[in-house]
Protein backbone atom coordinates (compact mmCIF):
# COMPACT_ATOMS: atom_id res chain seq x y z
CA UNK A 1 0.00 0.00 0.00
CA UNK A 2 2.66 2.07 0.84
CA UNK A 3 4.59 1.69 -1.87
CA UNK A 4 1.72 2.07 -4.01
CA UNK A 5 0.69 5.88 -1.98
CA UNK A 6 4.57 6.84 -3.18
CA UNK A 7 3.89 6.23 -6.78
CA UNK A 8 0.45 8.05 -6.89
CA UNK A 9 2.30 10.97 -5.46
CA UNK A 10 5.15 10.83 -7.69
CA UNK A 11 2.51 10.87 -10.52
CA UNK A 12 0.93 13.35 -9.34
CA UNK A 13 3.84 15.66 -8.72
CA UNK A 14 4.91 15.22 -12.17
CA UNK A 15 1.47 15.96 -13.60
CA UNK A 16 1.90 19.42 -11.83
CA UNK A 17 5.42 19.84 -13.23
CA UNK A 18 4.33 18.94 -16.57
CA UNK A 19 1.15 21.76 -16.41
CA UNK A 20 3.33 24.44 -14.48
CA UNK A 21 6.35 24.03 -17.34
CA UNK A 22 3.24 23.83 -20.16
CA UNK A 23 1.91 27.17 -18.52
CA UNK A 24 4.88 28.76 -18.38
CA UNK A 25 5.66 28.11 -22.15
CA UNK A 26 1.98 29.34 -22.97
CA UNK A 27 2.51 32.68 -21.04
CA UNK A 28 6.14 33.05 -22.24
CA UNK A 29 4.44 32.67 -25.78
CA UNK A 30 1.64 35.40 -24.99
CA UNK A 31 4.51 37.66 -23.82
CA UNK A 32 6.26 37.01 -27.16
CA UNK A 33 3.12 37.65 -29.20
CA UNK A 34 2.64 41.05 -27.51
CA UNK A 35 5.66 42.36 -27.94
CA UNK A 36 6.18 41.56 -31.17
CA UNK A 37 3.00 42.97 -32.02
CA UNK A 38 3.58 46.18 -29.81
CA UNK A 39 6.52 46.45 -32.03
CA UNK A 40 4.92 45.81 -35.41
CA UNK A 41 2.33 48.30 -34.24
CA UNK A 42 5.06 50.91 -33.48
CA UNK A 43 6.86 50.65 -36.44
CA UNK A 44 3.71 50.90 -38.10
CA UNK A 45 2.49 54.67 -36.80
CA UNK A 46 5.88 55.45 -37.29
CA UNK A 47 6.07 54.74 -41.10
CA UNK A 48 2.55 56.50 -41.19
CA UNK A 49 4.23 59.11 -39.08
CA UNK A 50 7.19 59.62 -41.56
CA UNK A 51 5.13 59.51 -44.29
CA UNK A 52 2.99 62.40 -43.64
CA UNK A 53 6.14 64.81 -41.63
CA UNK A 54 9.07 63.86 -44.80
CA UNK A 55 7.47 64.69 -47.77
CA UNK A 56 6.53 68.16 -46.52
CA UNK A 57 10.03 68.37 -45.05
CA UNK A 58 12.08 67.79 -48.49
CA UNK A 59 9.56 69.98 -50.08
CA UNK A 60 10.03 72.85 -48.02
CA UNK A 61 14.07 72.20 -48.36
CA UNK A 62 13.51 72.70 -52.44
CA UNK A 63 11.17 75.61 -52.57
CA UNK A 64 13.97 77.04 -50.07
CA UNK A 65 17.15 76.33 -52.27
CA UNK A 66 15.17 77.83 -55.27
CA UNK A 67 12.27 80.14 -54.82
CA UNK A 68 12.22 81.09 -50.95
CA UNK A 69 13.67 84.60 -49.75
CA UNK A 70 17.04 85.09 -51.69
CA UNK A 71 18.67 88.60 -50.11
CA UNK A 72 21.83 87.31 -52.41
CA UNK A 73 25.62 87.76 -51.61
CA UNK A 74 26.75 90.89 -49.48
CA UNK A 75 29.77 92.80 -50.93
CA UNK A 76 32.59 95.14 -49.44
CA UNK A 77 30.91 99.06 -50.13
CA UNK A 78 33.48 101.14 -52.05
CA UNK A 79 32.87 104.57 -51.46
CA UNK A 80 30.80 106.50 -53.29
CA UNK A 81 32.49 109.01 -55.63
CA UNK A 82 31.57 111.47 -58.33
CA UNK A 83 33.90 111.13 -61.29
CA UNK A 84 33.28 113.04 -64.86
CA UNK A 85 32.72 110.71 -67.97
CA UNK A 86 35.79 108.84 -68.88
CA UNK A 87 37.38 109.16 -66.02
CA UNK A 88 39.79 106.79 -64.86
CA UNK A 89 39.34 105.07 -61.04
CA UNK A 90 40.26 102.06 -59.52
CA UNK A 91 38.52 99.00 -60.53
CA UNK A 92 35.14 97.96 -58.73
CA UNK A 93 35.19 95.08 -56.49
CA UNK A 94 32.45 92.85 -58.05
CA UNK A 95 30.89 92.77 -61.45
CA UNK A 96 28.01 94.16 -61.91
CA UNK A 97 29.27 96.68 -59.55
CA UNK A 98 27.36 97.41 -56.17
CA UNK A 99 28.87 100.53 -54.96
CA UNK A 100 31.86 102.62 -55.88
CA UNK A 101 32.34 105.03 -58.44
CA UNK A 102 29.45 106.88 -60.21
CA UNK A 103 28.67 109.74 -62.77
CA UNK A 104 25.79 111.62 -62.02
CA UNK A 105 22.32 111.22 -63.92
CA UNK A 106 19.82 113.96 -64.20
CA UNK A 107 16.76 113.42 -62.48
CA UNK A 108 15.24 114.27 -66.32
CA UNK A 109 17.33 111.25 -67.49
CA UNK A 110 16.26 109.02 -65.02
CA UNK A 111 14.62 105.69 -66.57
CA UNK A 112 12.73 102.95 -64.85
CA UNK A 113 11.30 99.78 -66.42
CA UNK A 114 13.01 98.32 -69.15
CA UNK A 115 15.73 100.00 -70.94
CA UNK A 116 17.23 99.28 -74.49
CA UNK A 117 20.37 100.28 -73.99
CA UNK A 118 23.44 98.90 -71.81
CA UNK A 119 24.27 100.68 -68.61
CA UNK A 120 27.69 101.55 -68.34
CA UNK A 121 29.28 100.67 -64.78
CA UNK A 122 29.30 103.90 -63.72
CA UNK A 123 25.54 104.40 -64.61
CA UNK A 124 24.92 101.87 -62.50
CA UNK A 125 26.20 102.71 -59.44
CA UNK A 126 24.63 106.07 -59.83
CA UNK A 127 21.29 104.01 -60.07
CA UNK A 128 21.73 101.73 -56.96
CA UNK A 129 23.38 104.98 -55.01
CA UNK A 130 19.83 106.36 -55.40
CA UNK A 131 18.09 102.73 -53.77
CA UNK A 132 17.51 101.26 -57.05
CA UNK A 133 17.86 97.44 -58.52
CA UNK A 134 19.24 96.50 -61.20
CA UNK A 135 18.16 93.63 -63.08
CA UNK A 136 20.64 92.53 -66.32
CA UNK A 137 20.84 89.69 -68.39
CA UNK A 138 22.87 88.33 -70.76
CA UNK A 139 21.54 86.41 -73.61
CA UNK A 140 24.93 85.94 -75.48
CA UNK A 141 25.22 82.29 -75.10
CA UNK A 142 21.58 81.75 -75.73
CA UNK A 143 21.64 83.58 -79.03
CA UNK A 144 24.88 81.69 -80.20
CA UNK A 145 23.59 78.36 -79.16
CA UNK A 146 20.96 79.49 -81.87
CA UNK A 147 17.54 79.75 -79.05
CA UNK A 148 17.09 83.14 -79.78
CA UNK A 149 13.64 82.22 -78.78
CA UNK A 150 14.80 81.72 -75.07
CA UNK A 151 16.25 85.23 -74.89
CA UNK A 152 13.29 86.66 -75.77
CA UNK A 153 11.14 84.71 -73.71
CA UNK A 154 13.74 85.65 -70.77
CA UNK A 155 13.79 89.66 -71.56
CA UNK A 156 9.62 89.63 -71.26
CA UNK A 157 9.35 87.51 -68.06
CA UNK A 158 11.91 89.66 -66.39
CA UNK A 159 9.64 92.75 -67.89
CA UNK A 160 7.03 91.60 -66.57
CA UNK A 161 8.44 91.33 -63.24
CA UNK A 162 10.45 94.80 -63.57
CA UNK A 163 6.83 96.16 -64.13
CA UNK A 164 5.51 95.65 -61.57
CA UNK A 165 7.43 98.31 -59.86
CA UNK A 166 6.54 101.86 -61.47
CA UNK A 167 10.16 103.37 -60.19
CA UNK A 168 13.16 101.77 -58.39
CA UNK A 169 13.73 98.42 -60.78
CA UNK A 170 15.71 98.87 -64.31
CA UNK A 171 16.26 96.13 -66.74
CA UNK A 172 18.80 96.32 -69.14
CA UNK A 173 21.14 93.67 -71.17
CA UNK A 174 24.91 93.54 -70.36
CA UNK A 175 27.36 91.01 -72.14
CA UNK A 176 30.03 91.78 -69.33
CA UNK A 177 28.17 89.91 -67.29
CA UNK A 178 29.43 86.41 -66.78
CA UNK A 179 25.98 84.30 -65.72
CA UNK A 180 22.24 84.82 -67.23
CA UNK A 181 20.82 87.02 -64.50
CA UNK A 182 22.85 89.34 -62.63
CA UNK A 183 20.52 91.54 -59.42
CA UNK A 184 22.29 94.34 -57.97
CA UNK A 185 21.25 96.66 -55.24
CA UNK A 186 23.79 98.82 -53.24
CA UNK A 187 26.00 96.62 -51.57
CA UNK A 188 24.22 93.62 -52.77
CA UNK A 189 24.84 90.97 -55.47
CA UNK A 190 22.83 87.93 -56.55
CA UNK A 191 23.78 85.73 -59.91
CA UNK A 192 21.42 82.96 -61.50
CA UNK A 193 21.87 80.58 -64.05
CA UNK A 194 18.63 80.29 -64.73
CA UNK A 195 14.97 82.15 -64.64
CA UNK A 196 13.78 82.03 -61.37
CA UNK A 197 10.59 84.32 -60.60
CA UNK A 198 10.17 83.92 -57.09
CA UNK A 199 13.97 84.63 -56.18
CA UNK A 200 13.81 87.78 -58.69
CA UNK A 201 11.14 89.20 -56.82
CA UNK A 202 12.76 88.22 -53.06
CA UNK A 203 15.93 90.11 -54.25
CA UNK A 204 14.04 93.54 -55.40
CA UNK A 205 11.44 93.32 -52.01
CA UNK A 206 14.62 93.19 -49.86
CA UNK A 207 16.32 95.71 -51.64
CA UNK A 208 14.58 98.09 -53.17
CA UNK A 209 15.50 101.65 -52.14
CA UNK A 210 18.00 101.27 -49.64
CA UNK A 211 21.11 102.87 -51.07
CA UNK A 212 22.82 106.03 -49.17
CA UNK A 213 19.48 108.22 -51.27
CA UNK A 214 16.45 107.53 -51.96
CA UNK A 215 14.70 107.87 -55.36
CA UNK A 216 11.38 108.77 -53.66
CA UNK A 217 13.22 111.79 -52.31
CA UNK A 218 13.51 113.43 -56.32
Amino acid sequence: MAARERDRRKRAHRRSEVRETRRERQSKRKRIRRYILGTVTGIGALMIILSLVLPGSLGNMNSSATTSYAEGSRIDIQSPILVDENETHPEYNSSPPTSGWYQDIPEESIMWGETTEELKPEKQVAYLRKGAVLVQYNCLDLETTGTFDECTELRDNLRIIVNRYPEGVVQAHNENIETLIALSSWGWLDTLDEYDELRIEDFIQMHLDKGPASFKQQ
